[in-house]
């Protein structure tokens, strides 16, 4: 019998430039606790963003989301989501981050930036992830970056409150951000 090792991943090296986010082949979500029971997710199609990267290190990071993009499997659902009981995508059509420090801790960073949702800006710490970089088939170079954090709904201005029988938020109050982002340099 014979036994297989399993050798640790490379650590992916940024190559240094400013990156423009391919939406195509990215992916901005959410997830949320429903009923107390168990994690509703969604995501928005519409955004676009820059990576600003050294030789190396991760710089800077801004993007912004059209709240209108939102994308939830049920048009019902996504019209309450825009409206004035979460997202109010009238008053505020948009939903920006914008970096304000970068650390590297290990293999990975800890992005600190401002987010502005319903008009509110907060700080808020993303956990970020190098997924991959290297050439594409057509002569171009990519970037690929993996990130989560988690903010409290209500510290935006997002009042919807109805609760369950038992007491549960039927959305959950703390909201996790999922990001997986792919990104080309610019020429």
């Amino acid at each position: 019998m014979s036994t297989t090792t399993i050798q640790p991943e490379a650590t992916v090296t940024l190559p240094a430039g400013t990156w423009n986010v391919d939406s195509v082949h990215s992916s901005i979500g959410f997830e949320v606790k429903h009923f107390g029971i168990s994690t509703f997710r969604g995501r928005f199609t519409g955004y676009e963003g820059t990576i600003e990267t050294g030789d190396g290190t991760l710089e800077r990071v801004q993007g912004e989301v059209q709240v209108d993009s939102i994308d939830v499997k049920d048009p019902q659902l996504a019209g309450h989501l825009l409206a004035e009981d979460f997202f109010d995508a009238e008053n505020h059509p948009s939903i920006a981050f914008a970096s304000t420090g970068v650390r590297q801790v290990e293999d990975r960073y800890e992005l600190d930036g401002d987010l502005t949702l319903r008009g509110v800006t907060r700080p808020i710490t993303l956990e970020v992830e190098v997924d991959g970089a290297g050439e594409d088939p057509y002569g171009g170079h990519r970037i690929s970056l993996t990130g989560s954090g988690q903010i409290n709904r209500f510290d935006y201005g997002l009042p919807f409150n109805a609760k369950t029988p038992n007491g549960a938020f039927v959305a959950g109050e703390k909201v996790r951000l999922v990001l997986a982002v792919e990104a080309v340099k610019e020429a």
